[in-house]
């Protein structure tokens, strides 16, 4: 075994931002994971780093980065046994490259060649003949004897060490969850968020049969997702294509019974307040074109110019505003939407790098900020009018007992489930909130509650 690497701290060779990925959807892979390890979230560096490959080799780069990220605690515990000495000791950027060469070695059908090759090329790049020499090593040496045997904690003595470990999970988030939900039901969580999540679009047009495969364009087809109103799964094609070629957007299962569950009817001025990127928006206008007017506010300018693109593509007729929801930009309104920030939970697998960020004070911050940001909207809602308040967090703090803590606070409003044709009867609860969850659906999460002023 060569010796690891003496610490640099730091991305090893990295160039300045201008440094190209060019047509190697490994080394794109590689700047990904780089461009996360400093803080950059995983699709802003996704969108940068793949712009210059070919869209072939697009999905490679996308499923090493987003694996890698995903199962980090599995590839580290392993690396941890395979090296002389602690992964912390290693050089950034040969972190990195092991990872990404572990990776494709136990979780893709790379071939083990090609995978310790391609991955002893990128060291090489970045560290020189040793740092090859060091993957060369690790890599076959993983290739050679397999998995190591007690890499990972027990999944029956210690469930709570391997879904951490095994599972690539923060402990804090775990132990949260062992709390409150049966041991089966997180493992399946764990699996779901592990798993790259399909593509699915909504819709817009509510005569799409929900029987029928659906074929707009060539190199286009559309599976219906059964249970789901209006969704289907994109089983050939891109998303772009279909976007362009029939009203729609792309949306998991679960945002999308969020925009169902606000309703079928329902009056202006409709505010949607924290909006962007906008896919519940678009349902929402889309539905119910004679709600005027329709408002959507976001404190980000960034995300509302990409909400206006899909706007101008759907020929809708929506106000955009900039503007932070505890400081609303209009005086009243018969419908408010708040989409509130949130820790994420429920959507870990389509955002890989998001485990990694949260922490229990992350956790207590957000639901002071969604207390703050349900107070100022609720003095916008007229009497008589609707305020659905959502999430796609699992956390209870951040979903029912929110909700709660609100009715205690405002006694002028009441819970009003809706309709029950409105969506599936399996995700309502007692209270007539709406409750997706992952290990029972296989989609995203998302929690979200109709309130009404008296």
């Amino acid at each position: 075994m060569g010796r690891a690497l003496q610490p640099v701290h730091g991305h090893a060779g990295l160039k300045s931002d201008r440094e190209t990925t060019g047509d190697d959807p490994r080394l794109a892979a590689f700047y990904i994971l780089c461009d996360v390890d400093r803080g950059v979230f995983a699709d802003h560096a996704a969108s940068r780093r793949l712009a210059n490959l070919r869209a072939s080799d697009r999905g490679l780069a996308l499923e090493l980065a987003y694996g890698t990220t995903r199962l980090r605690s599995r590839l580290d515990a392993e690396l941890g046994l395979l090296l002389d000495r602690p992964i912390h000791h290693l050089d950034a950027g040969v972190l990195q490259w092991l990872r990404l060469g572990l990776y494709q070695l136990r979780e893709t059908r790379v071939p083990d060649h090609a995978a310790v090759d391609q991955t002893v090329r990128g060291l090489k790049s970045i560290g020189g003949p040793k740092a090859g020499g060091l993957a060369n090593a690790v890599l076959r040496r993983a290739v050679r004897e397999g998995r190591p045997e007690g890499a990972f904690p027990d999944p029956e003595d210690d469930p709570e060490g391997h879904l951490t470990v095994w599972g690539s999970h923060p402990r804090w988030l775990i132990r949260r969850w062992l709390f409150r939900l049966p041991l089966a039901s997180v493992r399946r969580l764990v699996e779901n968020d592990n798993r790259a999540p399909p593509v699915t679009v909504r819709v817009l047009d509510g005569d799409a049969d929900p029987d029928r495969h659906l074929t707009p364009v060539d190199g286009v087809r559309l599976v219906p997702e059964p249970g789901w109103r209006g969704v289907f799964r994109v089983d050939e094609g891109r998303p772009e294509e279909v976007v362009r070629s029939l009203p729609s957007v792309v949306q998991d299962p679960a945002a999308s019974a969020v925009v169902d569950y606000v309703g079928d009817r329902f009056d202006g001025p409709v505010l949607d307040a924290c909006s962007a990127p906008g896919g519940k928006t678009l349902g929402l206008a889309w539905r119910t074109r004679g709600a005027r007017p329709f408002v959507a506010a976001d404190v980000s300018g960034r995300r509302l110019g990409r909400l206006r693109e899909s706007v101008a593509r759907l020929g809708l007729d929506v106000c955009l505003l900039r503007a932070d929801a505890r400081s609303p930009a209009i005086g009243s309104a018969r419908t408010v939407l708040l989409d509130a920030p949130c820790t994420g939970t429920g959507v870990l697998r389509r955002r890989p790098d998001a485990r990694w960020r949260l922490g229990q004070d992350k956790l207590e911050s957000l639901v002071a900020l969604q207390g703050e940001l349900l107070d100022a909207v609720a003095g916008l809602v007229e009497p008589g009018g609707l305020l659905v308040y959502a999430t796609c967090s699992l956390e209870p703090e951040e979903n029912e007992q929110q909700v709660d803590s609100f009715l205690a606070r405002h006694g002028g409003f009441r819970r009003e489930p809706p309709e029950s044709s409105w969506v599936r009867d399996e995700t309502m609860d007692t209270n007539g909130d709406l409750r997706v969850l992952p290990w029972k659906w296989d989609t995203d999460g998302a929690f979200a509650s109709r309130l009404r002023r008296s």
